[in-house]
């Protein structure tokens, strides 16, 4: 065979190659879903409680263009979600929250939305 000649795979290379693609799957798929917000897997029913709180004496407040209720917990925001169940759980500091919120959604860090969040208790 020439070394121009392209060579075929060998049944054995091919199941090589699977074998190998789900190893990486079987060890990749817990670090894709231990990235994710804690409460997106499992039931949390203090953060749910917390979620209510925000609504009740924080959903007519806004955060830039949209409503904190309405617009960000009704509609399951879902980078809002995230971002305020990794501040919930202590993932993220106050002060990574704010920016993150006051960045995404175009508002003051020291907005009535931002202030009044940052006002609830984490139970």
């Amino acid at each position: 065979m020439s070394r121009l000649t392209p060579r075929l795979r060998s049944p054995e290379r091919r199941q090589d190659s699977r074998s190998i693609g789900k190893a990486l799957v079987t060890v990749l798929l817990p670090v894709v879903l231990g990235a994710c917000a804690p409460d997106a897997w499992r039931p949390d029913s203090r953060y749910e409680a917390y979620l209510d709180q925000m609504q009740n004496r924080c959903g007519a407040l806004r955060l830039g263009s949209r409503t904190i209720g309405n617009d960000l917990l009704q509609e399951s925001d879902a980078y809002f979600l995230d971002v305020t169940s990794r501040y919930y759980h202590e993932e993220i500091s106050e002060r990574s929250y704010v920016g993150a919120l006051s960045g995404s959604y175009d508002t003051a860090p020291d907005s009535p939305g931002i202030l009044c969040i940052l006002s609830l208790p984490r139970i």
